[in-house]
């Protein structure tokens, strides 16, 4: 079994400007790749499946990103979960957004896969963020966070397609432009 995620993309400028708000985090003394595993984006769902399923997969997002715009975000929050020492970057609210995650996190299931988190992506817990850094030390990851909500400036782009990625895997599986 493996595990693959639909995930918002970003423009190529907002990628960069969250991977600028990543050379804060470095500079506070965190261990970063130079580049992530995966592009920036915010998780919408996931499901466990059989390799074999990634194909169906791929189909299911591109089915979901034919129903919806591209549409503007604004990485404007920076935001911590602490028990798991990960800094993040906050979209501000907008209409476009939830209705995206709704879509993706009903289309899973509907294709024959349960939620690969549970009920973290269930579209009433689920919380929308662009992780910059995980395993952060806890009296640590308070000076991150002050210092990135200090230095960074609100990163306004667009979420212009879908991308499906696997854990522990490098890069896109699937890109699927929205509209």
């Amino acid at each position: 079994m493996i595990t693959a995620v639909i995930c918002a993309a970003f423009d190529t400028a907002t990628d960069e400007a969250v991977l600028a708000a990543r050379d804060i985090v470095r500079a506070q003394g965190v261990r970063l790749p130079a580049r992530p595993a995966h592009r920036p984006h915010l998780t919408l769902g996931a499901a466990r499946i059989e390799p074999d399923d990634l194909p169906r997969v791929l189909d299911v997002a591109a089915e979901v990103a034919a129903r919806h715009s591209v549409f503007r975000v604004s990485l404007a929050e920076v935001g911590v979960f602490a028990s798991s020492g990960v800094v993040w970057l906050g979209p501000a609210p907008s209409a476009e957004l939830p209705l995206l995650q709704r879509d993706v996190d009903a289309a899973l299931p509907a294709a024959g896969w349960p939620r690969a988190f549970g009920e973290q992506s269930a579209p009433e817990h689920w919380v929308a963020h662009c992780t910059l850094a995980v395993r952060i030390p806890e009296p640590q990851l308070r000076t991150v966070q002050a210092a990135v909500r200090a230095q960074h400036h609100p990163v306004r782009g667009r979420i212009d397609a879908l991308a499906t990625i696997l854990v522990g895997g490098r890069g896109d599986e699937g890109y699927a432009p929205l509209g």
